[in-house]
């Protein structure tokens, strides 16, 4: 069985034998990782055309472009299954999704209740963040294009297109795929949220790849100079969810191959 030899990053909470076990001695390690061809599958997550936060999808296109594009490629010749994961929204505008079993309609708690829930009636007060002023949907609502995917990406018709993370379970099952590469944005908020997302798959059993270079997250004023929170992120990943790895390294285990 063919491999991909993928050098990977780690992070571990822990320390070799007579090195104190504290924070101040953590530090990263990397090993190399045979991912059989046929078991592997390349993911991507959200990699859409807009966005409401104007400076973040400024540097998600730049990502996608020099970052994604290339990797995709590197996958497409190293013979990985590929799997768009875009939201559902925009991944019911693909044919291949017809493929799948569509999501089963979750029946609904009997708490909290409904009202409480859709935070209406009285318990507007208690909105979400986004949905307090100024709220999120002025800005979502003022986008020229519709919410689609990125022109950059090819999706070619042997492809696969998910939208939801059941679905990326009963097609890894159906292909005997244990090992998931992950690109795609944002990295601290889909990337490792969506139920088709680092966090999740992780808990349901499969390995976890996350290239670092094909990724980024939404900041804050105060960490967007360093890109601090996708480094947090990226060192969640590695410390609870599994590996990272480098877009160099990620090419060159596929030229490999």
């Amino acid at each position: 069985m063919r491999t991909l030899d993928l050098r990977v990053r780690y992070f571990q909470d822990s320390t070799p034998m007579g090195v104190p076990c504290r924070e101040e001695n953590f530090i990263r390690r990397e090993i190399t990782m045979p991912l059989p061809i046929e078991q592997t599958a390349f993911v991507l997550v959200d990699v859409w055309n807009v966005h409401f936060i104007e400076s973040w999808i400024e540097r998600a296109k730049d990502v996608t472009i020099n970052a994604i594009i290339p990797a995709l490629n590197a996958a497409r010749e190293a013979k990985l299954t590929i799997v768009h994961a875009p939201c559902p929204e925009v991944a019911e505008q693909f044919p291949q999704l017809d493929r799948h079993t569509p999501p089963e309609v979750q029946p609904q708690p009997d708490w909290p209740p409904p009202e409480f829930r859709s935070r209406t009636g009285k318990y507007t007060a208690y909105r979400g963040p986004r949905n307090q002023p100024p709220s999120i949907g002025i800005h979502w609502n003022n986008l020229s294009e519709k919410l689609a995917m990125s022109p950059s990406i090819e999706v070619r018709d042997d492809d696969f297109v998910i939208a939801t993370g059941e679905q990326l379970h009963e097609l890894s099952e159906e292909r005997g795929i244990l090992h998931l590469i992950y690109v795609g944005f944002a990295t601290n908020w889909c990337v490792v949220g969506r139920d088709y997302g680092i966090r999740a798959m992780s808990q349901r059993g499969y390995n976890i790849i996350l290239l670092r270079d094909a990724t980024t997250g939404v900041e804050f004023p105060d960490t967007l100079g360093q890109l601090f929170t996708t480094e947090i992120a990226i060192r969640e990943v590695e410390q609870q969810c599994g590996f990272t790895a480098s877009n160099e390294d990620f090419s060159t285990a596929c030229r490999a191959v």
